[in-house]
């Protein structure tokens, strides 16, 4: 998003934008060791490219006074050691912030969280009854409605009259409570790193398949080669970022 958008977003009179409810929109795109060469420098391109944005946002709609993160419990020094461990790019975003006097505002609901993501991995199982099937979708959809529910409550509690809070998360369309302004920050180098994770994950698709090729046709597997820099190296599975 360049500067020039950033200044027309709701087009709003200034005055309007200072004196109301804000929240600053950013993808919390997670690390991923063991990534293919190429992952790391696109990954601290985006969350360099969402500082500079949000910093250019503050100047025109306000400071940032409140901070929420999915998938991050607790609050304060909590939520921040949390951050810091899991996520060094969103951690350097919200210090920022923090070392400014923003609050970094517990966000989830740790049964709720927690229900989502069991039930979650319960329908990735390979469950082959459909009753079974059924039951824990339903849970699932059930614990997922909940959490959101929380989810919005915690944003029309948290940011009072004239805040600009900081939404760190992975559901851009996530509706906010009413009267509260969305600015969503989607640098290019997002689009990016998400064009390359995908171009990654067709190499390595191609060079299975491949090699499926050669061993159903009877042909020795040849020896792996070096990873090259420029492909986004190689790798016995497929991967995704986080």
């Amino acid at each position: 998003m360049a500067a020039e958008e950033l200044a027309n977003l709701g087009k709003p009179p200034a005055g309007d934008i200072l004196t109301s409810r804000k929240v600053y929109m950013v993808t919390l795109v997670q690390p991923s060791p063991g990534a293919p060469d190429g992952f790391e420098e696109r990954y601290n391109a985006y969350w360099s490219a969402v500082e500079q944005q949000v910093s250019q946002l503050e100047t025109r709609a306000g400071a940032v006074k409140r901070i929420f993160a999915e998938g991050v419990i607790g609050r304060g020094d909590d939520a921040m050691l949390m951050l810091q461990q899991s996520n060094p790019g969103a951690y350097h975003l919200v210090r920022q912030r923090v070392t400014a006097g923003a609050e970094f505002e517990e966000f989830e609901d740790t049964d709720l969280f927690g229900q989502v993501i069991d039930w979650g991995r319960c329908l990735q199982s390979g469950l082959i009854n459909r009753t079974v099937a059924d039951e824990i979708q339903a849970k699932y959809t059930e614990a997922s409605d909940k959490r959101i529910s929380h989810l919005q409550n915690r944003l029309d509690e948290g940011i009072l009259e004239s805040e600009a809070a900081l939404l760190l998360g992975g559901d851009q369309n996530i509706t906010l409570p009413e009267g509260v302004e969305k600015f969503v920050i989607s640098p290019p180098e997002l689009d990016q790193l998400e064009r390359w994770v995908q171009q990654a994950n067709d190499a390595i698709r191609q060079e299975m398949a491949e090699e499926q090729a050669r061993t159903q046709g009877g042909e020795e597997p040849k020896p792996e080669q070096p990873a090259n820099d420029d492909d986004g190296g190689s790798s016995s599975k497929l991967w995704t970022p986080g």
